[in-house]
């Protein structure tokens, strides 16, 4: 992007002429921002290890265990648009703040719940509260980190990590404490997200979002409406993917494997930790290669990865097929969303888009994997993700291929 940077003089902003008619937009402090989604994310994946033990002390089908996820991203879902509002017009500082108040008391409503549906709830007001967190956090990486592929870079990068550690704890506090224990550390964690949030301080953004964002993707895919809705689409699939990760490996893996809360917790760490590590890499290959190629190119990986899944005879034959999916995953993370921002024009709009397509995703998948490992067995949802992947990245190489006689930007 260019034109547009805003640079200090004295005590106050002076914008260059290309930002004289209108002030840049605000930000809160990049580590803030990071900070946010890495403590956002611990409270989201500390769930994942726990789910068998959640689902054995509630007496919960797979459909009901299913749901503790659907439920969460549901209250994700339905505040993405109000969030991209309040974004807006309360700005990043207060509705982080209100993310962190929701965040709490969902946390601490689920830590005493004793029956589905008093915990289902509790999980759904978690989800405003993530929703809220997120979407400020994204926003404000987004103004900081304006170039193609660095805010999901960066987003990959801290949810990641806190996914990680969110697993870490997960798995240890079900085995030594219970799974009420998760919920109770997601409380302290969410007071301390709301102190910090109040705390903040914003700044002016490096660069506005905008127009300029829609121009330099020209010479990866030709702007329009319908690419935009078809990258929806796309950020879409790859969140209903998730289910794979957050309900049908845990399943897979108390099922046919006898694992308990920690065992789940390592194979899920491992899933995240590759994750986590191709996230620079990923990176890399879409500013070389372009969005539309690295999406196809997530699409096929994580595919075949799925398809693989049935043949594992034991758990460490896991480590191969899921290596494959979690690069596709961020592959297909990083590029949908990058797609999605600028195609949207980087602002409060595009980051409401990529978080409504993606919690839609996350809604939709855990139920749907839950039903159908019900109706089918546990491995039936890799088969069938698996097969949709692959039909994707067809989609997307015919769908969203560069213009004729455009090159992609190095």
């Amino acid at each position: 992007m260019n034109g547009s940077r805003v640079r200090v003089v004295g005590n106050a902003p002076a914008a260059t002429p290309a930002t004289a008619a209108s002030p840049a937009p605000a930000a809160l402090p990049l580590r803030i921002s990071l900070a946010i989604l890495f403590f956002s994310y611990w409270c989201v994946d500390i769930v994942s290890p726990a789910l068998p033990a959640i689902r054995e002390s509630l007496a919960l089908s797979a459909t009901g265990a299913g749901l503790v996820f659907s439920v969460f991203f549901a209250g994700r879902l339905i505040t993405n648009l109000p969030a991209a509002w309040l974004v807006e017009r309360a700005g990043l500082k207060w509705t982080a703040g209100i993310g962190s108040g929701a965040l709490l008391l969902g946390s601490a409503l689920a830590a005493s719940a004793t029956s589905q549906m008093t915990l289902l709830p509790a999980r759904g007001i978690q989800g405003v509260g993530v929703a809220l967190l997120a979407t400020a956090g994204l926003l404000s990486v987004l103004r900081a980190l304006p170039g193609g592929g660095a805010a999901m870079t960066a987003f990959n990068l801290s949810s990641g990590a806190g996914g990680s550690g969110g697993l870490l704890t997960g798995g240890y506090l079900t085995a030594e404490l219970g799974w009420r224990a998760i919920f109770w550390l997601s409380t302290l964690i969410s007071g301390f997200l709301l102190a910090g949030s109040l705390l903040a301080r914003v700044q002016a953004a490096i660069s506005r979002p905008g127009q300029p964002a829609r121009e330099d993707l020209a010479a990866e895919v030709a702007p329009s409406r319908s690419k935009e809705v078809a990258a929806v689409a796309a950020n879409l699939l790859v969140f209903v993917n998730y289910s794979i990760w957050v309900v049908s490996l845990p399943l897979l893996g108390a099922v046919k494997f006898g694992f308990g809360a920690e065992q789940v917790g390592m194979m899920l760490l491992f899933v995240n930790v590759v994750h986590l590590a191709s996230a620079l890499p990923v990176g890399g290959i879409i500013r070389r290669a372009g969005a539309p190629r690295a999406l196809a190119i997530g699409f096929g990986i994580a595919g075949v990865g799925l398809l693989l899944v049935p043949f594992a005879p034991s758990a460490l034959w896991l480590a191969a097929p899921m290596a494959f999916y979690a690069v596709g995953q961020v592959a297909g993370n990083s590029s949908a969303g990058d797609l999605v921002l600028r195609l949207g024009g980087g602002g409060g709009r595009a980051v409401g888009a990529v978080r409504l397509s993606s919690d839609i995703g996350l809604v939709a998948g855990p139920a749907a994997a839950g039903a159908l490992a019900d109706a089918a067995g546990v491995e039936a949802p890799f088969v069938a993700l698996g097969v949709i992947a692959l039909a994707a990245m067809v989609a997307v190489l015919f769908g969203l291929r560069p213009p004729t006689g455009r090159r992609v930007l190095a």
